[in-house]
């Protein structure tokens, strides 16, 4: 038998409920810490959002009369043809083409035929497109938020939007008519679907809404069909591995993919009476590259250049208007892999040349050259340059913390398997470095909260 305690035994009195106050009529229940502090967050999101749009607005009327060149010329004449009724480059190519990648011309498109300037003069249609671009880049700055809040919480979400609504270069690119922020934002919305396929419960619903978002990504850029390697390896995540019930989201997520991209790949059959996935771009930046122009420039070596204006590939595109893009875009492959096997040397100096114009190290020159390609103008470019090198500092120390270390490996796979998918080819910065800016983004607010939290703890 067990013996009884120490000391008499005190019974506790009865505790007696506080009575509860009677509300008013009207009046609402007042928020708990956990709900005011949702909505202190929320509100604040908000704001920076509104300063997003706000920052982009200026620096669009900032920058008047912008001129299209080069890509968005292209961008602007196939949405014309949309827009119109014409289908894909029907009245602006005026033959069968597959050059660049539907998404951001289809949605161009839609974009002049609800604001009715399909018909209108150049500079009123580059009005509508750049006020359509803001858009696109305030919801840039959204799913960086949304990336960085299902990783980090919410106050590294809050200080990544803050940086990203300031950061120059997707400022300014949020003015121009190129594709690459639109993608960025599909790019990121696969990202925070396979994030949230490894948490939630409904995983086979987030799969297919990360194949969904990878299909437009695709078709946004074609180099995008590169993540679905690390977007079909997080949804394969259950035991046992070769089991229907381990295999049916990641198939199910790559199927979806294909299925977005399919009715374009049958549009090319059709047209161009060739299997071409998404885009016949493949042939021009591997003959831009590798050529003697290239490589034996002195000033900028292995600088991509027009296929136009080299010697070597005169005689394919000589007769360029006549020739069929697809057979054009094959005999541009085949002969530039043929140089760079001839070159073995010239393939490892290529990535370290533009990873240097990536960083923005190959000089001012070359980086406004590249910024004017897509229509920013000197002086942005310099601001874009400088705000990048502090942001890149930034970025460097928020790698080496704590927080960033324990994020999924699936997350650093994206801006590594952007980089790789280019690096071999061609980097114009802003421009093709916009797919990485994102993380450089979310890892330079890293670095900016974990200084806060080490100067609030010494105080």
């Amino acid at each position: 038998m067990a013996s009884p305690p120490d000391g008499p035994t005190v019974e506790a009195a009865p505790v007696r409920a506080a009575p509860e106050q009677p509300l008013r009529a009207g009046t609402p229940p007042r928020p708990g810490p956990v709900r005011r502090r949702r909505l202190l967050i929320g509100a604040a999101a908000v704001l920076v959002l509104v300063a997003a749009l706000a920052i982009r607005l200026a620096y669009v009327d900032a920058t008047p009369g912008m001129k299209l060149v080069a890509d968005g010329r292209d961008y602007d004449g196939h949405a014309v043809s949309i827009a119109q009724g014409n289908g894909y480059s029907a009245s602006y190519a005026l033959r069968p083409t597959a050059f660049r990648p539907p998404g951001f011309t289809y949605l161009l498109g839609g974009v002049y035929w609800v604001a009715g300037v399909e018909r209108a003069a150049a500079p009123e249609r580059v009005i509508v497109a750049r006020r359509a671009q803001v858009v696109i880049g305030t919801v840039l700055v959204a799913t960086i938020g949304l990336v960085a809040a299902l990783l980090w919480g919410p106050v590294v979400a809050l200080v990544a939007m803050g940086l990203a609504a300031v950061y120059v270069p997707l400022v300014t690119m949020s003015g121009t008519v190129m594709t690459e922020p639109l993608f960025a934002v599909f790019m990121l919305g696969c990202l925070a679907a396979a994030i949230m396929h490894r948490r939630s419960a409904h995983r086979w619903r987030w799969a297919l809404v990360a194949g969904v978002l990878a299909g437009l990504a695709i078709l946004t850029r074609a180099n995008a069909a590169i993540l679905l390697l690390p977007l079909a390896l997080v949804a394969w995540d259950r035991r046992p591995r070769w089991s229907l019930r381990a295999l049916g989201p990641p198939v199910a997520l790559v199927a979806v993919a294909v299925l977005i991209v399919s009715p374009w790949t049958i549009r090319n059959a059709r047209t161009l009476h060739h299997f071409v996935p998404v885009s016949t771009q493949l042939g021009s930046l591997l003959a831009g590259t590798y050529n003697d122009d290239a490589r034996t420039d002195k000033n900028h070596p292995a600088s991509w250049r027009s296929v136009r204006h080299i010697a070597a590939y005169r005689d394919l595109v000589g007769d360029i208007a006549h020739t069929d893009e697809a057979v054009l875009d094959k005999q541009l492959r085949r002969r530039a892999e043929r140089y760079a096997l001839d070159h073995p040397g010239y393939v490892v100096t290529v990535p370290f040349w533009t990873t240097l114009r990536a960083l923005d190290l190959d000089g001012f020159d070359w980086a406004r050259h590249t910024a004017r390609t897509v229509s920013i103008d000197g002086r942005w470019a310099d601001r874009g340059i400088y705000c990048f090198w502090l942001f890149a500092l930034l970025a460097v120390v928020g790698a080496f913390t704590r927080t960033a270390r324990r994020a999924p490996w699936y997350v650093w796979s994206f801006p590594a398997l952007m980089y790789l998918s280019v690096v071999f080819f061609v980097i114009e910065t802003p421009r093709y470095r916009t797919p990485l800016d994102p993380f450089i983004v979310m890892l330079a607010a890293l670095a900016v909260v974990a200084a806060g939290r080490r100067v609030a703890a010494r105080r």
